[in-house]
């Protein structure tokens, strides 16, 4: 049994390496190169500036809100927010159907100048809501009648970004 088990161990170690591979067999050893969707013609975004390619520009958010929309759907695996204030934020998905949105990332105390989140979704838009920003300033408490309780105090910052990525995989054909 033992060497049964060891020969078939050997044939599947050495057909990926043989000149007998097949084109489907090798689309899926290649590497997989990276498109950025959100420079794509057709995207829009809540400020033009956040997909421009350029990351000498800013972009601001919608009060708290960033909505971004591709012309299809399309599979995303990776989206990355650079030269931010975003400290924290929840990443939606557009669903099919009536307007329904998922949420998929959240971001929570984000520090530096970029956010960058993994995923694996399938959808034609995307929107994030800022709950919080480096530039929102804590005041002290004041007292509530409403809530009978001290509550903190907050002057919301303008959240912004320079540029928004948003990645999948460049389709490539299989060739016979």
């Amino acid at each position: 049994m033992k060497y049964y088990l060891f020969i078939f161990l050997s044939f599947c170690a050495i057909i990926p390496f043989s000149g007998c591979q097949s084109q489907a067999l090798r689309a899926l050893i290649e590497p997989q190169e990276w498109t950025n969707y959100a420079v794509t013609e057709g995207v829009t975004c809540t400020d033009a500036a956040m997909i421009d390619g350029d990351a000498k520009t800013r972009g601001y958010a919608d009060g708290r809100w960033i909505h971004l929309t591709l012309p299809t759907r399309k599979p995303i695996h990776r989206i990355v927010i650079r030269g931010t204030n975003i400290r924290d934020a929840m990443v939606y998905q557009k669903l099919q159907g009536n307007g329904r949105w998922q949420a998929i990332q959240q971001v929570t105390n984000n520090r530096g100048p970029a956010i960058e989140m993994r995923m694996s979704v399938v959808t034609e838009a995307l929107r994030v809501y800022i709950s919080g920003t480096t530039d929102d300033k804590h005041r002290a408490r004041k007292f509530s009648e409403r809530h009978n309780a001290m509550v903190p105090q907050i002057q919301l910052g303008r959240a912004y970004a320079h540029e928004i990525e948003v990645y999948g995989f460049v389709s490539k054909a299989v060739q016979p």
